[in-house]
C-alpha cells in the first residue's frame, strides 16, 4: 500500500467539512497556482481536537492564506471565543473574505493585515494556542516573538517543519531556518513538545 493511499484513507476519516471551508479549498485550488498551501483536513482537524480538549478560546494565527484554517478553528470555537489571524497578501485575503462574511463563525475571527513580523511584536494579548504557518526562513524570530504571549499550558502548534524533507539536508535559507527553529524547541526547557508525521510536519509544543 502507497503512502498516498493510506494518507487519502486518513483524510476521509476526519471531520466532516462544512460547505464554506469546501468552497475555501476549491476556491484556492481553482484560483491559486500555490493550493498545496493549503492546510489539510488533518492538520486542521487536529487542531480543533486540540482547541476542544483545552477548552481554549483565544487563539492567535500567523499566516492565514486563504483562511481554511482560520475558518476551521472558528467554527468550533465557543461563542465568546477568538480567532487573530495574520495575513499580508490581498489576494490570499481577499479569497478568505469572500467565504467568511457566508459563515455566522465570522463573527469570532479578526483578520490583522500586514507584515506578521512587525504585527506580532506588538499585540498585547496573551493566547491559548497559536498556530504559526507564515514565511518559514523567519520561524526562529517567531517563536522568539510569541512564547512570551503564549499562556502557561497554551499550545504552540507549528507547521511544515519537515519542509519537504529538507530540514534533513538544509540546503536552503528555509530549511535550515526551520531545522533552527525545531532545535530551539527542543532545547526549550519551558516547552513539552511532540513532533507528528502529519503531511509535512507538525510540531506541537505546551509551555509549562
Amino acid at each position: 500500500m502507497s503512502y498516498n493511499s493510506i494518507e487519502n484513507y486518513a483524510i476521509n476519516h476526519c471531520f466532516e467539512e462544512s460547505v464554506h471551508l469546501t468552497e475555501i479549498a476549491e476556491l484556492t485550488e481553482n484560483e491559486l497556482q500555490y493550493s498545496d498551501m493549503l492546510s489539510g483536513k488533518m492538520a486542521v482537524g487536529l487542531l480543533r481536537l486540540l482547541i476542544k480538549t483545552g477548552g481554549y478560546k483565544n487563539i492567535l494565527e500567523v499566516g492565514m492564506f486563504t483562511g481554511y484554517a482560520t475558518l476551521g478553528m472558528a467554527e468550533i470555537l465557543p461563542e465568546d471565543g477568538k480567532i487573530t489571524t495574520i495575513e499580508m497578501n490581498d489576494r490570499y485575503k481577499g479569497i478568505a473574505e469572500r467565504v467568511f462574511e457566508k459563515s455566522e463563525s465570522s463573527k469570532k475571527i479578526e483578520i490583522l493585515f500586514g507584515n506578521a513580523r512587525e504585527i506580532t511584536k506588538n499585540l498585547s494579548e496573551s493566547y491559548d494556542l497559536i498556530f504559526l504557518d507564515a514565511d518559514k526562513q523567519f520561524y526562529p524570530t517567531y517563536y522568539e516573538t510569541l512564547k512570551p504571549k503564549l499562556k502557561s499550558g497554551g499550545l504552540l502548534v507549528a507547521d511544515n517543519v519537515f519542509w519537504s524533507g529538507t530540514v534533513l539536508t538544509q540546503e536552503d535559507r528555509k530549511s535550515k531556518a526551520i531545522a533552527e527553529f525545531n532545535k530551539i524547541v527542543k532545547d526549550d526547557p519551558d516547552m513539552e513538545q511532540v513532533m507528528l508525521t502529519v503531511r509535512d510536519g507538525v510540531l506541537i509544543a505546551r509551555k509549562c
